[in-house]
């Protein structure tokens, strides 16, 4: 279903863009540090149901694109590729800003929160588009299959590191709001890694 040639790149790229600060850890942060660990949890168990939600619109679109034509996938990849450059271009310029967010102060709030957060940032859905076909191969299975399970593995270490960030959320709002090499850390780390990304999809030649 997966081709685990491609794989481990698309575990490692995950787990980069998971632990690098963003609206999603902003307000799991928040919410732990206003309703406690378990608020936390909820708001990144709500961020997970929402990035799944994603990946099945994401699997279903591309499916539909598969279906209409080759050119159209292409033209997908091509844009994709152009936004993953953009979002490395805009992650380096704000490499050294903190953003604080209102949290969510207990359970059924924090994950209906998380949840709709997710679900109504349209940049989301476009993410996905933009990242997972980079990981997908159809000599191995259908393409919107593999899209969906790669967008399952994305939401799930997504919500595992911000379940992580909810356990440390004291020490570490504390340490990403005072430490400016940090934050420049993180962006140029996420900037690499959308760069790369978007160059991969640009340059590929394969459907």
């Amino acid at each position: 279903m997966i081709d685990p040639a491609l794989f481990p790149l698309f575990l490692a790229g995950a787990l980069v863009l998971n632990v690098t600060p963003g609206p999603d850890m902003a307000f799991t942060l928040a919410s732990a540090t206003r309703g406690g660990t378990a608020a936390g949890l909820a708001a990144a168990a709500g961020v997970g149901a929402g990035s799944l939600v994603w990946a099945a619109l994401t699997a279903g679109g591309l499916a539909a694109l598969l279906a209409a034509s080759d050119q159209a996938f292409a033209v997908i990849k091509a844009l994709g590729g152009a936004y993953l450059l953009f979002l490395a271009w805009r992650a380096y310029r704000t490499r050294k800003d903190f953003k604080s967010v209102e949290g969510a102060g207990d359970l059924r709030s924090a994950f209906r929160s998380g949840a709709l957060t997710n679900l109504f940032n349209p940049k989301v859905g476009i993410f996905f588009l933009a990242f997972l076909p980079s990981f997908t191969n159809p000599a191995v299975g259908p393409v919107w299959l593999q899209t969906l399970a790669l967008g399952a593995v994305f939401s799930l270490t997504g919500t595992l590191v911000l379940a992580g960030v909810a356990f440390a959320a004291g020490a570490l709002r504390d340490r990403l709001a005072s430490s400016e090499r940090l934050r420049s850390a993180f962006g140029v780390i996420a900037a690499t890694m959308f760069g790369a990304l978007g160059l991969r999809l640009l340059l590929a030649h394969d459907r």
